[in-house]
């Protein structure tokens, strides 16, 4: 290969060095290895300009590099160091495509910084170019300083994730629904830092937001009536239904810790099968047949449901209102939807289950929200949910994972937006 074209190939500047044969060298570990020259005929004192510097001594350096294939090389550099004959000060001349005492070349970097938008640790891009996992993040610091948050979207939801700082232990996520992308991270979710960011967005702005979704925390609904008065509230029936669904789980574990023995049939499936009592009863559950060793005989689910709900009144009322829940769908117009969560409260309110009440006052005050969510639906004909928000939040979670925990706030939020921001990367 040319020398001029192998020096550029790594970004180094070919005037820099003495041009000879350069033989690469395989190490043992797979890394080809080069030797270079600097050139000592450049003597010009960055101090004084004086053109006679004399040379002091001679250093080796190594730098990390990369081949379109991936393959590591390092390059071994003696450097020249000279010393004005004037000014008597020492220097050494730049060498175009290597930082000052960095270790790896402006062509690796800028393959790190392209790994920074990909949902990778910083323990695994630093692996993959033998730096360390500090040298890693000092990369990603210095070339991230700021990162933009998106615009504010149009059917904006927002939901919170754990996040331990000094204050507090959520975060606020900001996720554009249409787009399925995040466009901001809030440090704290409590209304304080709330109005605070949504005051950084102009009047117009947040006019531009016409659907506000969110679960049942009181705090994101006094934002939305601060800030997005006209946007309608849809609340995320993931979070209105789950409600019911822990109480239902309760009163299942009550029913086989009170009701029944060790060794009883209906323990055994209530405790092996607690997933069929928060599930939609369709016919093809309803139907699936379970079979009983104890008492030799084939069961269908349900039968073998309605077994275990019979122990316990509360528990077959409270399962008899998810499932009416379940069908929601069913609701074609706002006043529909509202009788339907009425329904719900007055069933709620009639068991007497304390918990079972809490639940149905909550419906109650939410109802409005609750049925937007019912029948609001986008250009697609879909629902407005917290899904899009729900599965990206499982992705922040891998983030952090494999990054062992984040103790550095900003530092998560530029990774997040980067990874699932949508942000391009702009060499491409």
């Amino acid at each position: 290969m040319h020398f001029n074209t192998f020096l550029y190939m790594f970004g180094l500047d070919p005037d820099c060095f003495i041009n000879e044969l350069v033989e690469p060298i395989e190490s043992d570990n797979g890394t080809i290895l080069y030797n270079l020259r600097q050139r000592t005929d450049k003597r010009i004192c960055p101090e004084c300009g004086c053109t006679d510097a004399e040379i002091n001594n001679y250093s080796w350096t190594e730098t990390s590099f990369t081949t379109n294939e991936g393959k590591p090389v390092l390059i071994r550099i003696r450097k020249v160091r000279f010393r004005c004959k004037v000014c008597e000060k020492t220097f050494t001349p730049k060498i175009l495509g290597i930082e000052r005492y960095s270790r790896i070349g402006k062509q690796v970097k800028t393959l790190i910084i392209k790994e920074f938008y990909k949902q990778k640790s910083y323990s695994i891009i630093a692996n993959d170019y033998d730096i360390s996992e500090t040298e890693a993040r000092r990369i990603f610091d210095k070339s991230f300083p700021h990162v933009e948050r998106g615009p504010i979207p149009i059917a904006l939801c927002i939901d919170e994730i754990g996040f331990k700082t000094e204050d507090g232990s959520y975060a606020a996520i900001i996720y554009d629904h249409d787009k399925r992308i995040i466009t901001d991270v809030i440090r704290n979710r409590q209304n304080e830092y709330l109005r605070v960011y949504f005051y950084s967005y102009s009047y117009k702005e947040r006019q531009r937001v016409k659907y506000f979704i969110s679960d049942l925390y009181e705090g994101y609904a006094s934002i939305k009536e601060e800030f997005f008065r006209d946007a309608i509230h849809i609340a995320d029936m993931f979070h209105v239904i789950r409600l019911l669904k822990v109480e239902v789980s309760r009163l299942r574990i009550k029913t086989y810790k009170q009701y029944t023995d060790e060794g009883d049939v209906e323990r055994a499936f209530m405790k092996l099968h607690w997933d069929y009592f928060e599930k939609y009863l369709d016919k093809n559950l309803a139907n699936k047949p379970y079979y009983c060793k104890k008492e030799h005989y084939e069961y269908t689910t349900w039968n073998m449901m309605k077994r275990c709900l019979e122990l316990n009144q509360t528990f077959w009322d409270a399962y008899v209102c998810l499932q009416d829940f379940y069908e929601y769908y069913k609701c074609q117009s706002f006043e529909q939807a509202i009788k339907h969560v009425d329904k719900i409260v007055n069933q709620l309110k009639k068991t007497d289950d304390d918990e079972l009440i809490r639940v149905a006052n909550t419906y109650r005050k939410w109802k409005n929200e609750i049925a937007n969510a019912i029948t609001v639906r986008n250009e697609n004909g879909k629902r407005y949910s917290n899904g899009p928000a729900e599965g990206l939040n499982n992705a922040i979670k891998t983030l952090i994972k494999d990054a062992n925990g984040y103790k550095n706030f900003e530092r998560f939020r530029k990774r997040v937006l980067l990874v699932l921001g949508n942000r391009k990367d702009p060499s491409q």
